[in-house]
Formats: C-alpha cells, structure tokens, sequence
C-alpha cells in the first residue's frame, strides 16, 4: 500500500474511505506529542503492512475537540481491514467521503497492533 500526503490523497480520492482512530489516552492539549506521533506512527505501520488495494493517507485531528487519527484509503477492502482490527462503527462526522468509520485506540488495542507487527500481522483478538 503506498502512502501520501492529505493533501495529494484528497486531491487524487476525493470519494476515498475514512477510518478514524480517536486516540482516548491522549488528552486534547497532547496534540503535537511525542505520544500522539507515535500512534500516528503505529497505524502507519500497521496500513504499510496489511495486504493492499491501493493508497492511503494518515493525519493527526483535533477538529472534533479530541485528538484523532484519521486514516484514509482509496479501497474500501483496505479501510475494512482496519476498521475491522479496531472494531470500528459507523459514523457520519466526515462529509465527502464514501464510508466512514470510528473507532476507540485504547492501550489495549494499541498492545495488540505493536504485538501484530511483530507477529507478521496475526492479533491477538481476545
């Protein structure tokens, strides 16, 4: 899966697939932090290596007063798989794209992904 920046994803995706990742253990002041980051860093990761169908893009939100990941693709299958690890739901809050979905990056989650990438992507799901 290749990676792009925001700005040449909406460009070339305009009708792409959202999977947001609110991250709960960062507080809203945390938006630049070394913490936040290594989330961010952590879902690149963990997209680069899934079984792709096409590109995708990653930044870093506060728009809706909390910290969030939103992490876009232009497949559908490549955002189901995430959306799929973080037992993402249906949302409404992202106009303009074709699907849209959020989820809760908790440390327990966050566990299971670190533990996935050294496991050739296997997670445990208890």
């Amino acid at each position: 899966m290749s990676s792009l920046s925001c700005p040449a994803f909406v460009k070339n995706f305009p009708q792409g697939h959202i999977v947001a990742a609110v991250a709960v253990d960062v507080g809203a002041d945390e938006i630049g932090s070394r913490r936040l980051r290594g989330l961010r860093d952590l879902l690149h990761r963990v997209n680069g290596r899934m079984a792709s169908k096409g590109a995708f893009a990653l930044t870093v939100s506060r728009a809706a007063g909390f910290p969030e990941i939103l992490c876009a693709f232009e497949a559908q299958a490549d955002a189901d798989a995430l959306a799929e690890l973080g037992h993402a739901e249906s949302t409404d809050r992202y106009p303009g794209f074709a699907t849209q979905r959020v989820f809760r990056l908790d440390a327990t989650l966050e566990a299971s992904l670190q533990a996935s990438l050294l496991t050739d992507g296997n997670i445990d799901r208890r």
